[in-house]
C-alpha cells in the first residue's frame, strides 16, 4: 500500500527499570527485538558506544548480543550501527562478521562509523591511534576490512583464508550524520545510513544529492543501494503522553528529538520525510526509557509498516 512505511529500530541499550539493573535491561531489549520481528519491522540495529560511568547502559559493544538476536528472530535484519573502526583490527572484524553472516545468511548488517570516543575511554584501547590520527585512520581500516571480506580469491593467492571459505559476508553500510559520506559509499560499494538526530547532524533535506548518489551508484555497481534515514522520536497513544515520556527519557532535553506524537502523526511526518528527504526506509531511535513504553511505541507503529 502507498501509505505503508518501511521502519527499522535503532537501539542504544539504555533502559530504566525498577531494579536499576542494566542486566535486566538486556533481557528487555532482547524481548523488544523479538517483538519487532513479530510486528514486521525491517531492521534492528544496536550501537557501539563508550561512555564513562554509564550505569544505565546495557553494553558498550553489542557484538556478543548479535548472534543471540539473530537466533531468536526470524525475518528482521540485525545489525551493528556501527563498528567504530579507528578502535578495531580490520582482520578481526572481517573474521567475526563473515562467520556470523555465514551462520545467518542475508540477515546481518555491518555498519562502519568513525565514532568519537572521549580521551578518558580511548586510553583503555590497545590501539596505535592518538587524538590527531583517530579520524584519519578510519578510511584505511575500512578499506582493509572490505578487502578481507570481499577479495577471497586474491587473498587465497597470498595463502590467506578468512574462514569459513566460500562463506557469506554481511551487507555493509557507511553510517554518518550528513551526506559527506556519500562519496565513500559510492567508491566502496556501501549502503548508506544518515542520522538527523545527533547534535552535529545536518538536517537539511538534500534530496537532489541523494538522488544523484542513487543514479551514480546504480551506474557504477549495477544495483540500487539500500539507504535509510535515522531519526529519534517518542510515539505513544496521545501527543501529551508522548511528550511526557520523551521528557522523562531525555531529562527534559528534547531539542534533537525529530518526532513526538501518536501513531497517525508519525505516519504523516514519515510520509513527509519520504518526500522531502528522498529516503524510502527509516530507522527509529525510540527515546522511551522503559520497556513498557518502548513496546507501546512499536505496537502503535506496527499498523503502518
Amino acid at each position: 500500500m502507498a501509505n505503508k512505511l518501511k521502519i527499522g529500530l535503532l537501539e542504544f541499550g539504555i533502559r530504566e527499570n525498577s531494579l536499576n539493573n542494566s542486566k535486566k535491561s538486556l533481557y528487555d531489549i532482547i524481548d523488544y527485538a523479538t517483538r519487532a520481528d513479530e510486528l514486521g519491522f525491517s531492521r534492528f540495529w544496536v550501537t557501539e558506544n563508550y561512555f564513562s560511568k554509564a550505569h544505565d547502559m546495557a553494553w558498550s559493544t553489542p557484538e556478543m548480543l548479535l548472534p543471540i538476536l539473530l537466533g531468536l528472530t526470524d525475518k528482521i535484519k540485525i545489525g551493528i550501527a556501527g563498528v567504530i573502526m579507528p578502535l578495531q583490527s580490520p582482520f578481526r572484524v572481517a573474521h567475526n562478521y563473515k562467520l556470523l553472516s555465514s551462520l545467518y545468511p542475508k540477515r546481518l548488517d555491518l555498519g562502519f562509523v568513525k565514532g568519537l570516543v572521549g580521551e578518558y575511554d580511548l586510553q583503555y584501547f590497545n590501539v596505535d591511534v592518538d587524538k590527531d590520527s583517530y579520524f584519519s585512520s578510519f578510511l584505511p581500516k575500512l578499506e582493509s576490512t572490505l578487502r578481507f571480506l570481499r577479495e577471497e580469491n586474491e587473498l587465497l593467492k597470498e595463502n590467506l583464508i578468512i574462514p569459513p571459505y566460500k562463506g557469506n559476508i554481511p551487507d555493509v553500510w557507511y553510517m554518518g550524520s550528513s551526506h559527506s559520506g556519500l562519496k565513500v559509499a559510492l567508491q566502496h560499494d556501501l549502503n548508506f545510513a544518515r542520522s538527523i538526530f545527533h547534535g552535529e547532524s545536518n538536517k537539511d533535506y538534500l534530496k537532489e544529492e541523494l538522488q544523484n548518489f542513487r543514479t551514480e551508484y546504480k551506474a557504477k555497481h549495477g544495483k540500487d543501494p539500500s539507504m535509510v534515514l535515522t531519526f529519534s522520536g517518542c510515539c505513544h497513544k496521545t501527543k501529551q503522553k508522548a511528550l511526557k515520556v520523551a521528557k522523562s527519557g531525555t531529562n527534559g532535553s528534547i531539542d534533537n528529538i525529530s518526532l513526538i506524537g501518536d501513531g497517525s502523526f508519525f505516519q504523516e511526518k514519515l510520509l513527509e520525510f519520504k518526500e522531502l528527504y528522498g529516503y524510502n526506509e527509516f530507522m527509529f531511535n525510540n527515546v522511551s526509557r522503559t520497556h513498557k513504553d518502548s513496546l507501546t511505541a512499536i505496537e502503535i507503529l506496527s499498523q503502518y509498516v
